[in-house]
């Protein structure tokens, strides 16, 4: 499939300002997220990357890739251009294990992150990656552990998750918020949805699951999720409630978050 404008042109960009100051060093580029189940919103979307190179950058490579970023992010600042910079054995090796790398987020670059660096980029990379540059990354060379994307899985719903459910009781008005109608109905699910499953899926597609997984009761929070990630102008079903939106997204927050550790514990 020919990737979306959007993407084909950031990626151009950066391709082209890298291989204008250090020729070489990017030698694959590979996408993950959304992109790698053919889901990208434009206005929702965000392009994940990973880059892999044959050597760590030394200063020199660390400042082409400081500068390439920068002329990404002022070309195109949005959709965000975010990933890391790895070797191959980085990824040949548990996520973990692996050191620090150069990342960029939310379009800041910085020398040493781990922004990314989990088993999720990991499977998706080799289950679900869109190669634009380089050879197709094989399971040979990526390190993936079903187990171990299970249990980074389960530690993100009782961490992460468990946190932002508290904060959002606390500040019940922010979980009205479009954005956090999508982060947290659909956040959720998808992490549900690897743990019944055992395997990944998309934003839209883990609310598509949700509607079959749980409840009819939650079906109208779960296709308000789905109307703000598809940025479509059909009427929200909220609409003159926000206090209902609200109070809806915590607990089927709550709901899928005790759902999900309780499977992910049995299967454990």
């Amino acid at each position: 499939m020919p990737l979306p404008p959007e993407v084909h042109r950031t990626t151009s960009a950066f391709l082209s300002a890298i291989d204008a100051s250090a020729p070489g060093l990017v030698e694959g580029l590979y996408l993950c997220g959304s992109l790698g189940f053919g889901e990208f919103v434009p206005a929702r979307s965000d392009i994940d990357f990973v880059s892999v190179s044959a050597e760590r950058p030394d200063r020199a490579a660390l400042t082409a890739l400081a500068t390439a970023h920068e002329t990404v992010r002022r070309e195109y600042p949005r959709p965000f251009f975010d990933g890391f910079h790895a070797v191959r054995a980085d990824l040949a090796g548990p996520p973990e294990h692996c050191p620090d790398l150069p990342c960029t987020r939310m379009g800041a670059f910085e020398e040493a992150g781990r922004f990314g660096v989990n088993p999720v980029t990991w499977h998706e990379l080799v289950r679900h990656g869109v190669t634009v540059r380089g050879p197709v990354l094989t399971e040979s060379e990526v390190y993936v552990d079903d187990a171990a994307l299970r249990a980074f899985s389960h530690g993100n719903l009782s961490a992460y998750w468990s946190h932002l459910l508290g904060e959002l009781v606390e500040s019940p008005a922010e979980a009205g918020e479009p954005d956090a109608v999508e982060w947290c109905v659909l956040g959720v699910s998808r992490l549900h949805h690897l743990l019944a499953t055992g395997s990944l899926t998309s934003k839209s597609g883990a609310g598509r699951y949700a509607l079959t997984a749980f409840d009819s009761r939650w079906h109208p929070i779960v296709l308000e999720a789905l109307r703000v990630r598809g940025s479509t102008r059909e009427p929200s079903a909220y609409d003159g409630n926000p206090e209902r939106r609200a109070a809806d997204v915590i607990a089927f927050t709550a709901m899928v978050i005790e759902s999900g550790l309780a499977l992910g514990a049995r299967r454990g």
